[in-house]
């Protein structure tokens, strides 16, 4: 009796074992079958390569840094300026691919502006009685304003100690040079978490992309397009209220997303315009929406809509410079990459002038419009809904 129920029970393993194997097969089958999710099986190891690479091989291979010198060390016509000019005569020579030096006829007026607005790195002062402390065993001093980065700041200030102490070796002075650098942001020392948190606010919101593709995919799913179809409501009307529903519920998030970093201590300027802070990620929202009816027009299912949705993604916010600063050429085409300026600015630096977020807001509206242009004739096709 005990031979013939152990001889069943090992029937009946291999039976179920059989199951197991068959349905496996029959999924794996199903996968490779599905164009869809064979391209989201081969192509995202190759997306997340590229962007990586690309992300972290420019970041890697040295990023140049723009910066301004004013050279007070020969202003006067009784100065001996040697030592200055061979400080910057070393920079152009030596460090010229990774420090842009410009040495024309700012005003500090001029230089303090460009670094406000970002559109430089840093400022380099020398002193009209470097080259004289040098020469007399002084204490060399420099000083460096950078943008509120840490990592531009300890770069660029390290750099120029390292050069002015190995000037004053070479003079036989023994008095090591003083740099005193500061961060232009009204004299408030930002940590690296202050400088990006305002990028935090467009990493969630990209997640959007992703919620709006995924609705419409279950839409289709359950058939629920098709029998719209067949009513009067018009497509694009049914495309507008799935993302006017999406805009709401970003708008909660973005509210929510700000308070929290200001319950965490993140840093916001004293003069930050609360409406500019909500307006900048909303602009952002509608371009994710735009890629989020693209997706909604190409795809059919929830799991290819949330796959592919992550190939759009990745590049934003690697590429954009949502958790890192980059010096890529291929940032300039990504929309996240100034709408995190633009945050940057109105957050941290308290900016909100037109001159200064301009082309932030209308390089965003553009995205916003062409690609949900281009989602609804995508979406108005009649295989669009099945």
């Amino acid at each position: 009796m005990n031979m013939v129920n152990r001889k069943r029970k090992t029937k009946k393993k291999k039976k179920y074992k059989g199951h197991i194997l068959s349905l496996s097969i029959k999924n794996i089958k199903t996968m490779f079958r599905d164009r869809t999710q064979m391209l989201w099986i081969i192509g995202y190891p190759f997306i997340l390569i590229v962007v990586f690479s690309l992300a972290f091989g420019f970041t890697a291979a040295r990023p140049e840094y723009d910066v301004i010198v004013f050279d007070e060390d020969g202003q006067l016509p009784e100065n001996d300026n040697e030592f200055s000019l061979l400080l910057i005569g070393i920079i152009e020579t030596y460090l010229d691919d990774f420090i842009d030096l410009n040495t024309t006829s700012y005003t500090h007026e001029e230089a303090e502006e460009e670094l406000k607005f970002e559109e430089i790195d840093g400022i380099i002062y020398i002193p009209n009685n470097f080259t004289e402390a040098i020469k007399n065993n002084y204490t060399a001093k420099i000083s460096i304003t950078t943008i509120p980065d840490p990592v531009t700041e300890g770069v660029i200030s390290s750099i120029i100690k390292q050069i002015v102490d190995n000037i004053i070796i070479i003079h036989n002075n023994g008095t090591p040079s003083e740099i005193d650098t500061n961060r232009y942001s009204n004299t408030v020392q930002l940590t690296s978490f202050d400088y990006t948190a305002p990028a935090f606010i467009i990493a969630g919101i990209t997640v959007c992309i992703s919620q709006l593709a995924l609705h419409f995919a279950e839409e289709k799913e359950t058939g629920t397009l098709k029998r719209l179809n067949t009513t009067p409501v018009a497509r694009r009307n049914i495309l507008f209220s799935g993302m006017l529903s999406q805009l709401v519920v970003i708008a909660v998030q973005i509210v929510i997303l700000i308070l929290l970093l200001f319950l965490f201590g993140a840093y916001f300027s004293p003069e930050v315009n609360i409406f500019l802070l909500v307006l900048i990620p909303m602009l952002f929202a509608f371009t994710c929406l735009g890629f989020g009816i693209l997706l909604a027009s190409l795809t059919r299912s929830q799991s290819s809509a949330g796959g592919l949705a992550w190939f759009i993604i990745l590049p934003l916010q690697f590429l954009g410079g949502v958790f890192f600063l980059i010096d890529n050429p291929v940032s300039d085409y990504i929309p996240t990459t100034y709408a995190n300026h633009a945050m940057r600015l109105i957050m941290v630096s308290g900016v909100s002038t037109w001159e200064a977020l301009g082309t932030d807001i209308l390089v965003l509206l553009g995205f916003g419009l062409v690609l949900t242009i281009l989602g609804i004739i995508l979406f108005q096709r009649r295989t669009a809904i099945l």
